[in-house]
C-alpha cells in the first residue's frame, strides 16, 4: 500500500459508519482468521461491523474469537415496508412529516383497488457498507456473491482487496498483498501497522493463529521470513496471553519414546528377552555414583622382590634393551 492509498484509506476509514468483512468460503481457516480479525479491530473504533464468512466448525469456532458474530449486523438496520401486488396497483409513494410522524402514502393507479393493509408487509435489512475488506477473493463475481442484494457494491464504497497475490481482477481502490508471505494473516497484519488499527491479545491470537496454520505450525518448507517477523511482532502484542492460547498449551506434552524394533539377538534361546525395556536404565547418578565406590585394582605383585625392584630407565631409542 503507497503513501497516496495509505492516507486515502485512512481517511475513508474515519469517515465510515458501516464497514463489512467478507471473507472469501475458499481463503480458509487463515482467511477467517484475519477476517475475524478485522471485524474485532473495527468494534474498537466504535464502527458499526458485520462480517460475512462461512459458517465456522467445531473445531474452528474453539479456536478463533468472534465466529458467533459471523453473519451478524452490528449497529442500524433499514426497515422496508413491502407492496404486494405493487405493479399493478400502485401508481406512486408519498410521504410527509406531521409533528414527530412519518407518514407514507400510497397512491393507487386510477380506477385500480386500493392497497390494504393485507397486502403490506414489513423487512428488515442491513444498511449498505461505506467500507468494504475484501478477504481472500479471486473474482468479482465471488464477492458478489457474498455480498447481499440490498449491499450491492457501487464507486462511493472504499474497497481494500486483501490477498497473498495481486489476483488485478477485482475492482477495489486498494490492493494490499505481498508475494513474500505464506499466509493472508501476515498481510493482514501488516495492514494493521500501516493504519494503526487496534490490537488487543484476542486480536493478535487471531493472526497469529491463521499464521500458524497456514504454515503447518511454521514448517521450515512453508513459513517465510515474514512469517516468523510477524509472528514475533503479533507476540509483543499478546498472543501468547490470550486464554485459547492458554488452553492449547496446557494439552501439549511431550512424545513418548519409541521402543526400537526386536532383533533376533535380542530373544534368547526359550524365548526370553535379553533386555525387555531397553529404556529401563539405571539414573546417571547412580551408574556414577556405583563407578565411584568401585575399588581400583592396580598390577599385581607376583613376589616381594617385585614392589622393591628399581623402575627400567630408557637413555635413547637405540637402547631399549639396555637396562640400568
Amino acid at each position: 500500500m503507497d503513501q497516496n492509498s495509505k492516507q486515502k484509506t485512512l481517511d475513508n476509514l474515519t469517515k465510515a459508519e458501516i464497514i463489512l468483512v467478507a471473507v472469501s468460503e475458499n481463503a480458509g481457516f487463515d482467511g477467517m482468521a484475519a477476517g475475524l480479525a478485522l471485524y474485532l479491530s473495527c468494534l474498537k473504533l466504535g464502527k458499526n461491523t458485520a462480517v460475512q464468512a462461512k459458517n465456522p466448525s467445531v473445531d474452528d469456532a474453539q479456536r478463533l474469537y468472534g465466529v458467533d458474530k459471523i453473519g451478524r449486523i452490528e449497529g442500524s438496520k433499514n426497515l422496508v415496508i413491502v407492496v404486494n401486488d405493487a405493479v399493478e396497483n400502485v401508481d406512486k409513494v408519498t410521504y410527509s412529516l406531521e409533528g414527530t410522524k412519518l407518514k407514507i402514502v400510497v397512491h393507487p393507479f386510477p380506477g385500480a383497488k386500493n392497497v390494504n393493509r393485507h397486502q403490506i408487509s414489513f423487512e428488515e435489512t442491513s444498511t449498505k457498507p461505506n467500507l468494504v475488506f475484501a478477504v481472500g477473493f479471486q473474482t468479482q463475481e465471488e464477492l458478489n456473491q457474498v455480498i447481499a442484494h440490498e449491499q450491492n457494491l457501487d464507486p462511493t464504497i472504499w474497497i481494500i482487496n486483501i490477498n497473498k497475490q495481486d489476483v488485478g481482477q477485482l475492482s477495489a481502490q486498494v490492493s494490499a498483498n505481498n508475494s513474500q508471505a505464506a499466509s493472508i494473516c501476515e498481510v493482514t497484519a501488516q495492514i494493521f501497522q500501516q493504519l494503526a488499527l487496534p490490537l488487543d491479545e484476542d486480536i493478535a491470537y487471531n493472526l497469529y493463529a491463521g499464521v500458524a496454520q497456514a504454515t503447518n505450525y511454521f514448517s521450515p518448507s512453508l513459513a517465510s521470513p515474514l512469517s516468523f517477523e510477524t509472528a514475533s511482532w503479533l507476540l509483543k502484542f499478546g498472543a501468547g496471553r490470550a486464554s485459547f492460547a492458554k488452553g492449547q498449551s496446557s494439552q501439549l506434552s511431550m512424545p513418548k519414546p519409541q521402543m526400537p524394533p526386536l532383533e533376533e539377538s535380542d530373544i534368547a534361546a526359550g524365548g526370553q528377552f535379553q533386555n525387555p525395556n531397553p529404556f529401563d536404565q539405571p539414573p546417571i547418578e547412580q551408574v556414577e555414583r556405583s563407578k565411584t565406590l568401585s575399588p581400583v585394582e592396580g598390577p599385581k605383585a607376583t613376589t616381594q622382590e617385585n614392589w622393591l625392584k628399581p623402575p627400567k630407565v630408557y637413555r635413547g631409542s637405540k637402547s631399549f634393551d639396555s637396562e640400568k
